[in-house]
């Protein structure tokens, strides 16, 4: 670990886990008169993620719920124990929810820009209140031979777009959603990702198959669109996903393969500076370095995330000074959250920098506040009855079930940086 670092620890300021006594996520969280109670190990936080406001944190559960928490204005002033955290809005469904999106001109202070995007399993994409369960619109995504829903696996808002558009990306597809044109027109453009899904050599064997599992826009330049897929590749396109294909890669075979692992892609995430791209994958060991200059191009990998496991568990880039100095964070199966300093100034594996204990359990996301200075985790996984029951009999090992939100105050963020 870094030693100039070693004194600094984040801070819990707010939790859903109050008084220091166990608790997660009960049937009635939500509802008028509720917060958090009963006891019930298997619902675990999916995911968390902020509005752009900073103001709020959406996240998804086991139980098949959204819901949303509104932070204490006085969420930083010292106080003897962290707030606790009650959701201020909850979401059912009777499904899992596959992908979100939030406006990215969410502002509290305008209610009618408090909203977001959902896909469910058999229903078409929802525009939703974040504020109240009110369905504002809906979007359909129809096989065109099947006449079934397509729910998308990943769904983003383009910056560039200003919020009048949205891309969303399923079996081998991408489409463009115009906000303005809810119903049943469907999306204004459909992009297959491979000519044939029969064939992959049809066309030269140029695109990608598979399911497409995540998206991002490159936040600087003309917004190139990075796309992975479950298949272990990654497709490049011009235009805010609506140009032409510029090129795909394999993440598979590589160096780093045979260190870290991977079986599918399931976030990526572009540096500041738009030169490179953080591909995380499921059942991995790390994070994989992309060189977007020079497509295809594995710049260097980082290890010891200890994230071998099927669930999502969502990273960050967190700037850390003046110019292009970052950091990635990322949490992992054992609870704790590792840093890398700077990770595009190593080439091949570069370890972890730090690392902090912030969840007795799964951490399934570490983001940042829109501001900096405060982080947000949460934590889960499911549990079997029978592992607890037999592990009440080993000495060797504890199961430990902690399903809880945490926002962390970082007050050392931004005064770092590498020469």
């Amino acid at each position: 670990m870094a030693e100039e670092v070693s004194d600094w620890k984040p801070i819990c300021v707010a939790s859903t886990q109050g008084n220091n006594s166990p608790r997660s996520l009960g049937p009635n969280a939500g509802r008028p008169g509720h917060g958090y109670s009963g006891y019930s190990p298997s619902n675990y936080f999916k995911g968390a993620q902020w509005s752009p406001d900073g103001t709020t944190l959406m996240t998804d559960s086991a139980d098949h719920h959204i819901r949303t928490f509104i932070l204490p204005p006085d969420l930083l002033d010292e106080r003897a124990s962290p707030h606790e955290l009650s959701s201020y809005s909850t979401f059912p469904s009777a499904e899992p929810t596959y992908a979100t999106a939030i406006y990215p001109y969410y502002s509290l202070q305008d209610p009618s820009t408090t909203l977001f995007l959902s896909s469910v399993r058999d229903h078409p994409i929802k525009l939703t209140s974040a504020l109240a369960p009110t369905t504002m619109a809906t979007y359909s995504l129809i096989h065109p031979t099947t006449e079934a829903f397509i729910a998308p696996h990943t769904i983003i808002y383009p910056s560039m777009l200003g919020g009048t558009h949205f891309l969303t990306g399923s079996d081998s597809l991408i489409c463009l959603f115009d906000i303005s044109r809810p119903g049943n027109d469907g999306p204004v453009s459909w992009m297959p990702t491979i000519p044939s899904k029969r064939k992959q050599i049809v066309g030269g064997g140029i695109g990608m198959k598979g399911i497409v599992s995540a998206m991002a826009v490159n936040p600087v330049g003309d917004g190139i669109l990075a796309a992975g897929t479950f298949t272990r590749q990654v497709g490049l396109y011009d235009s805010n996903g609506s140009g032409q294909l510029l090129g795909t890669f394999s993440v598979a075979k590589t160096e780093a393969n045979r260190e870290i692992g991977g079986r599918g892609v399931t976030q990526l995430l572009w540096s500041p500076c738009g030169r490179y791209l953080y591909v995380s994958e499921r059942k991995s060991d790390g994070v994989l370095v992309y060189d977007i200059r020079v497509t295809g191009q594995l710049l260097g990998w980082l290890r010891g995330r200890k994230a071998f496991t099927n669930q999502r568990m969502n990273m960050d880039v967190v700037p850390s000074g003046d110019g292009d100095f970052h950091e990635i964070w990322a949490g992992a199966t054992d609870g704790f959250m590792r840093v890398w300093r700077n990770p595009t100034h190593t080439a091949g594996g570069k370890d972890p920098d730090w690392e902090w204990k912030v969840h007795n359990d799964s951490v399934t996301s570490t983001v940042l506040h829109p501001m900096g200075t405060v982080a947000a985790t949460c934590s889960g996984q499911r549990h079997y009855p029978d592992d607890a029951s037999d592990d009440k009999n080993s000495s060797s090992s504890t199961v430990e079930i902690d399903n809880t939100l945490k926002v962390w105050s970082m007050p050392f963020l931004g005064t770092q940086s590498d020469g």
